[in-house]
């Protein structure tokens, strides 16, 4: 599952995939990255990496996802949550950010 932001975009791909979560940013949208976040709804910025809102995981995947994604899906955020990577209130996931 990876998030792909560009120029006035954030798009979810690879939804079905629970096992690899980065966000993927296009030098071009690299500036504008916190406004496409906020816009979307889709996450902010925190110290370098994005805090990805897991309610907008799961609108983007509707419709898009597997049978026992729920399930894998849950996997992922338990494994988030014990490195570190899952906000207190369980809203957000951190992800690192890598060019493309």
């Amino acid at each position: 599952m990876h998030v792909r932001v560009s120029p006035g975009s954030v798009a979810l791909d690879e939804p079905d995939d629970c096992t690899s979560f980065k966000v993927l940013l296009s030098e071009a949208a690299r500036d504008k990255l916190p406004a496409l976040l906020k816009t979307t709804s889709a996450g902010r910025l925190d110290d370098g990496d994005v805090l990805v809102s897991v309610d907008w995981i799961r609108n983007e995947c509707a419709g898009r996802i597997g049978m026992g994604w729920n399930y894998r899906f849950a996997n992922m955020l338990v494994y988030a949550a014990g490195k570190g990577w899952l906000s207190e209130d369980g809203s957000h996931v951190r992800a690192h950010v890598e060019a493309f």
